[in-house]
């Protein structure tokens, strides 16, 4: 439903999301701020009526506040890394949003499709043991009956069915908790506050634009991180044509004008959005008509056709932390890692 409503929207997200908003957005804001009581309700009695269920092994719970774009997915793939050091046997369990699948089911990259298990989902299992499942408890479940030793759930700061040991919330400095208001009239999916006070470390990436550590230090501990590209070099002195598909289109274009490349075009699409043959076609005839380079996110190479995969280049994304020993103390007290 939420999908529906953001495919209006150029950047996937509306603008009135944002922080500033003028007398048109205040108007809109103001029709929709019904829906987001209703909404509110709605979550509020899901969550009460839900009954928490106790893993047998240990569960990390990635989420964020906003509807995407926080960098969740980075901070995923970023944990993974530094958990499987300790060769512990990891495994994700993800809703494998934007797929037609109900699992659970453990995702196999050579099997397994976008349009089955979503685009998160794909990009997580190149390394990792990972379940789709739109019913959470189930999808943990079978995780630790395939021998998972700890679990990350991908996602599910506002799913109830499930005892989590350490809960991490992802923020992007730079969208912060928008207009602070709850969907549809803003992108928070519930309160940030009464959130944080349940929550044990918080993930600020990127610039801190809107003071977010000065308003929220007080109710949970923070890290501060960074998202960067890795694989760039080949790109430089080159013409790109940059597009994208992510919660926040314009936050990859950011990244790539950090590294003063030269973008001639970008194209943005909703989030999650599944690339046509004719789409892709045209912007790869355009960047061959100007002699440039289509550029695009690994996370946005899942939904793009095989055969026209080898006339684009792929970006990476990943985070670096600024005090992991903080992190590695959280999961030893929360019993995560020994």
């Amino acid at each position: 439903m939420l999908q529906k409503f953001l495919i209006f929207f150029r950047f996937s997200y509306p603008i009135f999301w944002r922080k500033k908003s003028n007398i048109l957005y205040k108007l809109i804001i103001l029709v929709l701020l019904p829906l987001s009581l209703l909404f509110f309700l709605i979550s509020s009695i899901q969550k009460r009526i839900q009954k928490s269920n106790k893993i047998g092994v240990p569960v990390i719970c990635i989420g964020n506040l906003v509807a995407g774009g926080s960098g969740k997915t980075p901070m995923v793939l970023h944990l993974l890394k530094l958990l499987k050091k300790r060769g512990l046997n990891i495994h994700v369990v993800s809703r494998g949003y934007g797929g037609n699948l109900k699992g659970p089911i453990k995702v196999e990259k050579e099997k397994h499709t976008f349009d089955q298990v979503g685009d998160e989902a794909l990009l997580i299992a190149k390394e990792n043991n990972i379940w789709i499942s739109k019913n959470k408890y189930a999808g943990v479940f079978a995780a630790t009956l395939n021998g998972a030793d700890l679990i990350i759930l991908d996602d599910g700061l506002q799913n109830n069915s499930i005892k989590k040991d350490l809960n991490i919330v992802v923020v992007d400095g730079e969208f912060g908790f928008g207009n602070g208001l709850i969907l549809p009239a803003g992108p928070l999916r519930e309160p940030y506050k009464q959130r944080l006070k349940k929550s044990d470390i918080l993930i600020l990436l990127n610039n801190d634009k809107y003071n977010i550590q000065k308003k929220i230090n007080k109710y949970i501990p923070i890290i501060k991180g960074k998202s960067f590209i890795k694989n760039y070099k080949n790109l430089i002195k080159k013409k790109l044509v940059v597009f994208s598909g992510i919660g926040r289109p314009e936050k990859f274009l950011n990244s790539l004008k950090k590294k003063n490349l030269n973008i001639l075009k970008f194209f943005s699409f909703p989030d999650h959005y599944a690339y046509s043959k004719n789409d892709l076609n045209k912007i790869i005839n355009y960047s061959k008509n100007n002699n440039a380079i289509p550029v695009t996110t690994l996370k946005d190479k899942q939904r793009i056709n095989r055969d026209l995969r080898k006339k684009i280049y792929f970006v990476d994304l990943e985070i670096k932390l600024e005090k992991t020993d903080v992190l590695s103390k959280k999961l030893k007290l929360k019993n995560c890692i020994k």
